[in-house]
């Protein structure tokens, strides 16, 4: 008989996800660590004007290496302090903060994009509405934002026991494409280019890709 621990089975499926990243992040990191969204950050930076950047879930720096490399003036936010450990070994130059995506505690109009790659997926759908409108508020007018997604299959959002990291769980939303499109519109984004990519693993993940201006 298997016997839940009621102080787990009583936490949100944010702060299960948030103990997730905290206790799988030296395995995580290694495993991705490979520039993954090349394609995506070449579009990116040809569509940014400035080089001031906030990267909502930056996890354990991958994407900043990126944005470092390239010389933009990037920080880091991301809720799992296990994660940022790792981030700020791999990128010591980088700049990285502790920070709940529902509250983005910088001042209106401070940065001129934001990147959130793989990251908006762990929010419930009902509240994906205001983190997107955080993120809308936080960068500059006719900025650009990136944000990438899973494309919806027979799931639509659970949390998820994954056995690669011995069975403790994620939460994710999944969407198809028109659904979160419409999302980003009546939050006022305006979605100026979609990509899709599926990746190379063994259930063939589908990702959905937006590039959005204020």
């Amino acid at each position: 008989m298997r016997v839940r621990d009621i102080r787990t089975s009583m936490k949100t499926d944010k702060e299960k996800t948030i103990d997730t990243y905290n206790k799988i992040a030296p395995k995580y990191s290694k495993g991705h660590f490979v520039h993954f969204w090349t394609d995506e950050f070449e579009i990116y930076k040809s569509l940014i004007k400035g080089n001031k950047v906030l990267d909502i879930g930056c996890g354990a720096g991958r994407d900043a290496s990126v944005f470092v490399e390239n010389g933009f003036d990037y920080t880091g936010i991301d809720a799992s302090e296990g994660m940022l450990n790792v981030a700020s070994e791999r990128v010591p130059t980088g700049k990285f903060q502790v920070m709940d995506f529902y509250k983005l505690n910088f001042p209106d109009n401070t940065f001129d994009g934001f990147w959130a790659a793989a990251s908006f997926l762990h929010v419930p759908k009902k509240d994906v509405r205001k983190v997107i409108s955080e993120a809308k508020r936080i960068i500059r007018p006719h900025a650009i934002g990136f944000i990438s997604i899973k494309e919806k299959t027979d799931k639509d959002e659970q949390l998820i026991e994954e056995n690669k990291y011995g069975g403790i769980a994620r939460y994710f939303a999944f969407y198809n494409q028109e659904e979160f499109k419409k999302i980003l519109k009546d939050n006022g984004l305006e979605v100026i280019k979609m990509t899709s990519r599926v990746e190379d693993d063994e259930i063939k993940t589908k990702w959905l890709c937006y590039f959005v201006k204020k």
